[in-house]
């Protein structure tokens, strides 16, 4: 009896999940035309962030579906439970490198970069201090507040590029500010697998990217209010 057992299992979670598979592609539909029907007024960066993940989700197979709402999740969660500002940082960097090749956090300041967290990088190749205008594509980021893709560089282009971002064969870059009451206080790099020929779009892992990015920026604004009306009603 033990083989009808495992196969009437078997086909009840086959259903559960189908039925699973089916829920999270109708989310994704109700999200993107709500966010169609909230253009004219716009949409606030958390929901944007929503709208990126149902647009995500809407994508793949069922395991890859499954697998990118349990790590976003993970990963939102992190974010939600730090406090401080190098917390929220760190989360993100570390929400990050879970789906991604290479990835670099750098601190803004002033016409300054400083370096916070990276990972997956060779020794020669860590992200190091810079100035804001060593790299036209690093101001450029900082100046518009809004990312840029950065494709492997060609020998020309590669000499005006840090080591850091110097995308590979077969990858793609993206580089993300994270923005704070309009002002760009952190940049992200990631890298990660390009487009394939026969992929319906983007590669998921640039979308849950940009998720946590815009999430640890809207948690960076939160502690930074709250630590303002601290230090307003503390006595003098």
């Amino acid at each position: 009896m033990d083989q009808p057992i495992r196969d009437a299992i078997e086909r009840f979670l086959s259903r559960l999940r189908q039925d699973a598979d089916a829920r999270l592609e109708g989310l994704a539909t109700e999200l993107l035309q709500a966010a169609r029907e909230g253009t004219a007024t716009g949409i606030v960066p958390v929901e944007r962030a929503a709208v990126e993940v149902a647009r995500a989700v809407g994508r793949g197979g069922a395991h890859a579906r499954h697998d990118l709402i349990t790590r976003v999740v993970r990963a939102v969660r992190r974010l939600d439970d730090a406090t401080t500002i190098l917390g929220i940082l760190d989360a993100l960097a570390d929400g990050a490198a879970a789906e991604t090749v290479r990835v670099a956090v750098l601190l803004v300041d002033g016409q300054q970069l400083r370096s916070h967290r990276h990972y997956g990088y060779e020794p020669s190749e860590t992200p190091t201090a810079l100035a804001l205008d060593a790299s036209p594509l690093l101001a450029s980021v900082v100046a518009s507040r809004a990312p840029a893709t950065v494709d492997p560089p060609t020998p020309r282009v590669e000499a005006t590029r840090p080591p850091f971002m110097r995308v590979r064969q077969g990858h793609v870059g993206l580089l993300f500010p994270v923005v704070v009451l309009q002002q760009v206080v952190a940049l992200v790099f990631a890298e990660g697998p390009a487009r394939q020929p026969d992929d319906p779009g983007e590669p998921v892992w640039t979308e849950q990217v940009e998720v946590l990015v815009r999430h640890a920026a809207a948690r960076l604004e939160n502690v930074t209010s709250i630590r303002t009306v601290e230090v307003l009603s503390s006595p003098s």
